[in-house]
């Protein structure tokens, strides 16, 4: 079961991307123990990018060449039950994780490059208010929406590819 705490994104974006005691204060206000390996891919997720479990291991083995990829996936899923990271399904056959925000986001994901963009629920209110006129069905409040296509770059270069890398 996953816990719902609110963190202010940017404040857990700048302590998670400088780690040290920063990172070390974050871990303990959200119940974590702050081992060197929840510092290092907190850290490696305090960039904003949305990484798969293996681009993390390769980017925190460098700082903790003892680790590996199961305690990488323990890591992880220490982190979203503490509500420090989100995981979300992109596509591609991967689930991808980056830190949580303060409210809940969708994604739209171009199927050429790999580019990822965050929506928020504004955006989408009148699609789920479109889908309830037509269908008479209310849209999971909770529920991530993923909307693939081609981002701007690629729609100007004519990219015509549309499965994702």
């Amino acid at each position: 079961m996953t816990h719902q705490h609110h963190h202010s994104a940017p404040a857990l974006h700048r302590a998670a991307a400088e780690g040290g005691t920063r990172g070390a204060e974050l871990l303990r206000r959200a119940g974590c123990r702050p081992t060197p390996q929840r510092l290092e891919v907190l850290q490696a997720l305090g960039g904003g990018e949305h990484l798969t479990a293996d681009e993390l291991y390769e980017r925190v083995r460098g700082a903790v060449p003892t680790i590996n990829p199961s305690t990488v996936y323990r890591t992880l899923e220490v982190l979203e039950d503490a509500g420090l990271v989100r995981c979300a399904d992109l596509g591609a056959g991967r689930m991808h994780f980056e830190l949580a925000r303060g409210h809940r986001h969708h994604h739209v994901v171009c199927r050429v490059c790999g580019a990822v963009e965050h929506l928020h629920d504004d955006v989408l209110a009148p699609v789920a208010a479109g889908v309830t006129a037509a269908t008479g069905y209310v849209l999971d409040t909770e529920a991530e929406i993923l909307l693939p296509g081609r981002c701007p770059a690629c729609a100007d270069a004519g990219g015509t590819r549309t499965e994702t890398i």
